[in-house]
């Protein structure tokens, strides 16, 4: 039971730094990819000591990359 809070908390921490809130399909494709495969591989060089930052710092930095896309028309 004492590593049942802690480890809930660190999923929790985790969850809120996916990516499936960002829309990428209103945006053309040729502009989205680039944006998320940056983000892909921006979250697989995080390293272990400060990944729930760097994974928050990823996800803004692939929004930001987005509103520089094209919306499909």
């Amino acid at each position: 039971m004492k590593y049942f809070l802690p480890a809930f908390f660190i999923l929790m921490l985790l969850g809120c730094v996916t990516t499936n809130d960002v829309d990428v399909t209103q945006f053309e494709p040729t502009c989205a990819q680039p944006c998320i495969r940056f983000c892909s591989d921006c979250i697989s060089d995080a390293s272990a000591g400060h990944r729930t930052v760097l994974l928050h710092q990823c996800k803004q930095a692939m929004k930001e990359c987005l509103q520089t896309c094209t919306p499909k028309s």
